[in-house]
């Protein structure tokens, strides 16, 4: 369904607070330019020359820690009550993530359908963050409005290419937040986990390596999965 909303999520974006430049301001033109020199520098068996703009592009790279939610259950409920329906409720997160994105200051990269990529330098600012938005969003559901996210956090080296970001992190907090993640929970990479101190840990158990089939080990916080359903 994430095609629908694809282009409306503009008054969102312009809301968000920004917590540094970071790459931001490296665009698409830019990857491109970057990914043809070393494609060049390839085809013409200039090794170094394609070592030496892959080593350009890498030195974009810098430390962020990367928030991806998904919104659940919504497929039978969109089939029955219509798009319109949909969109509502995505709007009605939106309004709840706007001031929480203020206050924590972490910045929001994009939107794409009814996910939110949110980064930051600050592992704990996201954490904080995703317990207020998914508290906040309880708080709607006891209202009758269905809002309930999983949530996944990692950080590492990333590269920002305008909205976009690239790198293992952003694979593992996809991974965690769409795929791995229950309605209400809040899954960390181990070194987000570790980062945190005791007080901003609390609640969270480690898993090992192969629960509910990942292949990393990974940190669960919030609600157990029975009772997230």
């Amino acid at each position: 369904m994430k095609h629908v909303w694809a282009g409306l999520a503009a008054g969102l974006m312009g809301c968000a607070t920004p917590t540094g430049a970071g790459g931001a301001s490296f665009t698409k033109a830019d990857l491109d330019a970057s990914l043809d020199a070393r494609i060049a520098a390839e085809d013409r068996g200039d090794g170094p020359g394609a070592t030496a703009a892959g080593d350009a592009l890498s030195r974009r790279m810098e430390p962020w820690a990367v928030f991806i939610s998904d919104m659940s259950g919504f497929s039978k409920l969109t089939r029955e009550k219509g798009i319109a329906w949909f969109l509502s409720q995505i709007r009605r997160m939106e309004r709840v993530a706007l001031p929480l994105l203020a206050r924590h200051q972490v910045e929001l990269v994009k939107q794409y359908g009814d996910d939110l990529f949110i980064v930051s330098k600050d592992p704990a600012r996201l954490v904080a963050f995703a317990r207020d938005f998914l508290a906040a969003l309880e708080a709607e559901r006891a209202k009758g409005h269905p809002l309930r996210v999983s949530i996944g956090i990692a950080s590492g080296e990333v590269l920002r290419v305008g909205a976009d970001l690239f790198g293992e992190p952003v694979n593992r907090a996809s991974k965690l937040g769409e795929d791995l993640g229950e309605p209400g929970e809040l899954l960390l990479g181990v070194e987000v986990f570790e980062a945190l101190g005791p007080a901003a840990g609390t609640g969270c158990v480690l898993e090992p390596e192969g629960t509910r089939g990942a292949k990393f080990p990974f940190a669960r916080c919030g609600e157990a999965p029975e009772a997230a359903r």
